[in-house]
């Protein structure tokens, strides 16, 4: 897989994860107001997340050949944080209903 595939792959996962969020921000516009604090919460540090993966992204397309792999893991590396901050997101309803 090339560079512009790869950031192609990272990018589309982003967006689905955020299609996503915006499904669950229908469902805590109904919920109590603990639990769409905790919501927004998530939200902002997944907002973090996907920031520093664009600034990583960035880097990456001005990298070297030799800084490819160590690019490459590290966005790999946010991405894992990233799915695992939502799927801590979606749990906020579920420990809830």
């Amino acid at each position: 897989m090339n560079r512009e595939e790869y950031r192609e792959k990272v990018k589309k996962s982003i967006d689905e994860i955020f299609d996503q969020i915006d499904k669950l921000s229908a469902k805590a516009e109904n919920a109590s107001g603990k639990v769409r604090q905790e919501f927004e919460g998530r939200i902002k540090e997944l907002e973090q997340l996907r920031d520093q993966m664009v600034e990583k992204m960035e880097k990456f397309a001005d990298s070297t050949d030799s800084k490819w792999e160590e690019v490459k893991e590290s966005v790999n590396s946010s991405l894992d944080s990233f799915k695992e901050g939502f799927k801590k997101l979606g749990s906020i309803f579920e420990k809830k209903e």
